[in-house]
């Protein structure tokens, strides 16, 4: 089923209503623009795969089922999908089954849907789709089946996990981690204008090299967001590297620079040659100061959390991050709550990970403090 237009929208939404269990996928076209969407959402029922073309159709109409706490939705890697979908559209993900978190709690050496189908159900995918610019329209008939495939098996392999994380009593730890990743909210595109000091190879630049491409890489970042297009799909970092080596003057040596081509080179090649000619004049840039080192308590603080949760997650047989996250331990070790109740005061944990952790983080954090 194919939904384009409204009313195969609402019939959707009719099947979905009798549908306790569903897959569901989203693919998105990072990879190719500057301003990320979703630009495909998959969605399998029994007996029925479902392409969604957002781009032609809004998705608003299933904001009620995605919420539906009593419905269960079935996701790999879901954390994408779950910003996403905020992102787009503020739609809110519920009652969330992640097939890879339960690869990784059950340990399983595969952990990408690829190779769990090609391991458990003999399918074989073409990985070659996983770089499709998904905005591109008309879809291909071969993108298509790509995508129902992202979802089809995904109720067969949560039957085959559901058994095995109750065999191993991790279903319980699991489950919460799918609640957390519920909850995670879209991370705004930041540009750090500093950025070309991280550029391998920006070291071996001399001062006027190093201002050519602190500018360039300004430069770039204007450009993507003109065309909409991905900053590596306007100039490349080796090709940033090379055009800070070289210092075109003209356009002409500009475009034969391999790696030059596209609207940059017919369109933008003057302005690429006067900013480098500017950058040429101008001062060298400084090396970004590195960041500054937290201080030795709270460094301690943090070790003794990441130690703790180290030792506790393998007496569950499961990833340390699985029980709390990076953040989490940060913003504890920051706070150094004295007691559970200012642990639970804090709102860094919810109740759930309090009854379970409060007492052995107050203990890690008292330790620290003799």
């Amino acid at each position: 089923m194919f939904v384009d237009d409204a009313v195969r929208m609402r019939e959707l939404v009719e099947r979905l209503a009798d549908a306790p269990i569903a897959a569901l996928d989203t693919e998105s076209n990072g990879m190719h623009a500057f301003r990320e969407r979703v630009c495909l959402l998959q969605i399998s029922l029994p007996g029925l795969d479902v392409v969604i073309d957002p781009l032609a159709v809004s998705p608003m109409p299933l904001a009620a089922w995605l919420a539906d706490r009593t419905r269960m939705k079935i996701l790999h890697a879901a954390d994408n999908d779950v910003r996403s979908l905020r992102r787009d559209w503020d739609l809110q993900l519920n009652n969330v089954f992640d097939t890879m978190l339960a690869a990784r709690a059950l340990a399983w050496p595969a952990k990408g849907l690829g190779d769990i189908l090609a391991a458990h159900f003999g399918c074989a995918t073409d990985k070659r789709w996983q770089r499709h610019d998904w905005s591109q329209r008309p879809l291909a008939a071969a993108a298509l089946e790509y995508a129902r495939t992202d979802t089809r098996h995904l109720a067969a392999l949560r039957e085959l996990q559901h058994a095995a994380l109750v065999e191993t009593g991790r279903l319980d730890d699991f489950e919460h981690a799918c609640q957390r990743l519920t909850e995670l909210i879209p991370r705004p595109r930041v540009f750090d204008p500093q950025g070309w000091a991280q550029i391998d190879g920006a070291r071996e630049l001399d001062d006027v090299g190093r201002a050519t491409l602190a500018e360039l890489y300004v430069v770039r970042e204007h450009l993507a967001g003109t065309l909409d297009r991905a900053p590596y799909r306007i100039l490349g970092e080796s090709v940033l590297l090379e055009l800070a080596r070289l210092r075109p003057a003209t356009r002409q040596a500009l475009i034969g620079i391999r790696g030059v081509g596209g609207p940059v080179a017919h369109r933008f090649a003057p302005l690429l040659v006067e900013h480098i000619a500017r950058a040429v004049a101008g001062p060298a840039p400084s090396w970004p100061a590195p960041p500054a080192r937290p201080d030795k308590r709270l460094r301690e603080r943090f070790d003794a959390l990441r130690d703790w949760r180290r030792a506790h997650a393998a007496t569950r047989g499961l990833e340390p991050d699985m029980l709390l996250s990076k953040d989490a331990l940060n913003r504890i070790a920051e706070l150094d709550p004295p007691d559970a109740a200012a642990l639970a005061a804090s709102g860094v944990l919810d109740a759930w990970e309090l009854q379970r952790y409060a007492d052995p983080i107050v203990a890690a954090l008292a330790r620290v403090r003799r």
